[in-house]
């Protein structure tokens, strides 16, 4: 009878074994797949995702994909659980790039209860809000995150995070790159570096030309044009200020803009029957369908940084294959349905539409760690910089490198890529991949520490 009981006892604990932690079995699967099971069931609440930002200026031509982007990822979660039950639900405006208006949208948004995190797009914005930002305790998402956004005056991190290294670290890694004379060879690169900087006059366009970022190139064999030639987003023609550049003896016209701005130079380069030299280069922005869209065949060539799993690469990642059928569910349309077509055109293969996937995983992933060790009823802008402030995480299972470790507001790790035409069934496609290295070394690098204050890698 004792024995009875005992192997009755044993299969009863076995049983028990396997069943859920008790109201595990009741928390909602959340939107996708790979985020990190619920302890709570947020069934029949709303979490809201604020965001806002130029859609209609400057940056429109790239950033209005994001609308698209946001859309579709955030139905896409709501559609498979939402963030543990509960429907995420997009709250955005337009500030058309002007500071009074992005200024009154934080102060709308920020007076919200639920205003955990914001979401913006642009360098001049999170310079504006930075110390308000820590003030009021609210999660700065941005897109474009400047050293004086992330790290102020002082170096300290805040509450602002930013998905993409640094500009300045970034051309610390081009930098890297063709300092490598089998790299500079393959670019057509001919004689030693030289970097002329032609840029835009705003947070976004200075930002990679430092002092920090001179020094740490020159040291590597990369001589950089003292004078930077700068334009306005406005002015297409730029010739005459290549041609100072030129002059100088650059072989590398490196511009940290966006769309027209890296599109332009390479036109012009072209109307001056110089489409393959000088090397155009710059940070991640200039490696864009926007890029493609309006410089057409004389954006070819133009290098950058590429420091996530693009659209083109989506063998082995099941994020990115995942945001290619999600787009071509949603952006493809019937020919002659005009309504959709706009939305189409908005919702390009490009960064936007792609970084908006990026952003609502690592912000799903990032309230879920929060609400699981805080509980709901205490989320709060603080409980989730408590999470963000020591956190790793692969978006997109891995094609988003996130370390936003030891103070650090930025990721690091960074490749080196083109826009290349690769030929594919019998044709000549535009595509952007990363590019080729010497035997033995890696694709993905660790882009070097250029901040001002406290820059590790800084030549001293």
């Amino acid at each position: 009878m004792k024995k009875q009981i005992l192997i009755l006892g044993v299969i009863l604990a076995l049983i028990v074994a396997s069943l859920p932690a008790v109201g595990a079995q009741d928390a909602p699967a959340s939107g996708f797949s790979w985020w990190t099971a619920c302890e709570e069931d947020l069934t029949g609440e709303t979490i809201p995702f604020y965001h806002f930002g130029d859609l209609s200026g400057t940056y429109a031509f790239i950033t209005q994909p994001f609308i698209a982007g946001f859309t579709d990822a955030v139905n896409y979660v709501n559609e498979n659980g939402g963030i543990c039950g509960a429907t995420v639900e997009q709250v955005y405006e337009d500030t058309a790039g002007e500071q009074e208006r992005a200024q009154a949208a934080w102060d709308k948004y920020s007076a919200e209860e639920d205003a955990y995190s914001i979401y913006i797009y642009a360098s001049a914005d999170g310079e504006l809000l930075r110390e308000q930002a820590n003030e009021a305790e609210i999660v700065l998402f941005n897109a474009a995150g400047s050293e004086l956004a992330l790290y102020g005056e002082d170096g300290e991190g805040g509450y602002q995070f930013s998905f993409i290294p640094l500009y300045t670290d970034q051309i610390g890694a081009f930098c890297d790159y063709v300092a490598v004379p089998e790299n500079r060879e393959a670019l057509g690169i001919e004689g030693d570096p030289k970097i002329g900087h032609l840029t835009w006059p705003n947070a976004f366009g200075r930002a990679s030309d430092t002092p920090a970022t001179k020094a740490y190139c020159e040291s590597k064999g990369v001589a950089v044009i003292e004078e930077t030639q700068v334009f306005l987003p406005s002015v297409s023609d730029l010739t005459s200020l290549i041609q100072i550049l030129l002059d100088e003896g650059a072989n590398i016209i490196y511009t940290t803009t966006l769309a027209s701005g890296p599109a332009n130079i390479a036109t012009s380069l072209a109307s001056m029957n110089l489409e393959n030299a000088p090397v155009v280069a710059g940070p991640n922005w200039v490696l864009d369908t926007s890029v493609i869209g309006l410089g057409q065949q004389n954006a070819f060539g133009i290098v950058g940084n590429l420091p996530y799993v693009w659209w083109d690469e989506i063998e082995g990642n099941a994020g990115i294959q995942l945001v290619n059928q999600i787009w071509a569910e949603k952006q493809l349309v019937p020919a002659g349905d005009d309504s959709d077509a706009v939305r189409t055109a908005l919702g390009r293969r490009g960064i936007a539409y792609l970084g908006a996937f990026f952003w609502i995983d690592i912000w799903g992933e990032a309230l879920i760690q929060t609400i699981n060790r805080v509980g709901y009823e205490n989320l709060s802008g603080a409980a989730l910089y408590e999470t963000l402030d020591n956190f790793e995480y692969g978006a997109l299972q891995g094609a988003q490198p996130i370390d936003w470790t030891n103070g650090s507001r930025a990721s690091h790790m960074t490749r080196i890529g083109s826009i290349q035409l690769v030929e594919e069934g019998g044709n000549q496609v535009p595509k952007i991949l990363p590019l080729a290295v010497p035997e033995g070394q890696d694709v993905w690098v660790l882009a070097p520490d250029l901040r001002a204050i406290g820059g590790a890698d800084v030549p001293q």
